[in-house]
């Protein structure tokens, strides 16, 4: 029985519509009995799934256990290079970087809260690390591959690509320093997973696969991820969905008043010229909705981050943040 919730969470980026029901019949039809045997060290029909999923070649891409495994298996496979974290970059970064204790530095951002790609020329023998969309803004960088050079590493998160449609995952066949971080949490409504995707040419690849752990992803979660990947019209349907929600949401909070950062992700980045961030935030939880804030350390720290959800919810929440700034 699905479980109702009184408060509402727009603060994690979660979709608010069911995976694929094809999770169900492969559950239904799961082998109880290989339980008594472990895993295979790395999984391969999950692999292979994705890849045919994006159209690369098999030998492109490894799973791993989440957003740490990744970084892990990254920033363990280059040496003598400066790690620098692009802003506005995810909280995520920073946490698993420090926790680590591996020191990097930042590339500070435009005005107008844009990747500043110009500084990109400057740099040599460094790990790059940003996210396309932006996983804090939602912005778009539609040219980044004018700022590839030779001299630099660059991990591209594109978590929440699938909103945006168009991926670098193409560009691993011209260039051998991009690696790509994929995700199907945020578009096949997986989070619960926790499974990430590295992609990047050969070599990269079985330099990343050598250091990961074994055994990283169970054989559950494996037969879940692939049946979720191969229903693409579900996945389609509830992103399409999720972008029409988005771009509703957009209109209806500009004319609000808001500043809202056009996105290309599954939520938005707003804020609102005659209330501060901290008021409307306190306000929302008092209504028991919860969106992301920002520590006054914070380049966004004016700015709210709100999930996209169902319309039920957004209507919620638009009716809320009317009579909060009315």
């Amino acid at each position: 029985m699905k479980k109702e919730r009184k408060e509402i969470y727009l603060d994690k980026n979660e979709n608010p519509y069911e995976p694929s029901k094809n999770i169900i019949k492969e559950l239904e039809n799961f082998d109880i009995e290989s339980f008594r045997l472990f895993p295979n060290y790395s999984a391969k029909e999950l692999d292979l799934a994705m890849a045919n999923n994006l159209n690369i070649d098999k030998d492109n891409i490894i799973s791993v256990n989440g957003m740490y495994e990744a970084f892990y298996s990254i920033l363990n496979s280059f040496d003598n290079r400066k790690i620098l974290l692009q802003e506005p970059y995810r909280d995520l970064y920073k946490n698993i970087l420090e926790y680590s204790k591996i020191s990097f530095e930042t590339i500070k951002m435009k005005d107008d809260y844009n990747i500043d790609l110009d500084a990109f020329k400057k740099i040599k023998k460094s790990i790059i690390i940003t996210s396309n969309p932006n996983a804090e803004t939602g912005l778009y960088i539609e040219n980044i591959e004018k700022y590839i050079n030779n001299n630099n590493i660059y991990v591209l998160d594109e978590s929440y690509i699938s909103f945006a449609w168009d991926s670098a995952v193409r560009l691993i066949e011209k260039y051998n320093n991009i690696v790509i971080i994929y995700s199907i949490a945020h578009s096949h409504s997986l989070s619960g997973l926790n499974i990430n995707f590295l992609i990047s040419n050969k070599i990269n690849i079985d330099k990343f696969s050598n250091i990961r752990q074994k055994y990283g992803i169970n054989k559950l979660s494996e037969t879940i991820a692939i049946a979720s990947i191969n229903d693409k019209e579900t996945v389609l349907k509830n992103i399409s969905s999720i972008v029409l929600e988005r771009d509703k949401m957009e209109t209806l909070l500009s004319k609000e008043g808001f500043l809202v950062l056009p996105s290309k992700t599954n939520f938005l980045l707003i804020k609102h010229p005659n209330k501060s961030s901290k008021y409307i935030y306190d306000e929302l939880k008092k209504n028991s909705i919860f969106v992301k804030n920002y520590d006054e350390s914070n380049v966004l720290k004016d700015f709210l981050r709100v999930t996209i959800s169902d319309s039920k919810t957004n209507t919620i929440l638009l009716k809320a943040l009317y009579n909060i700034i009315n």
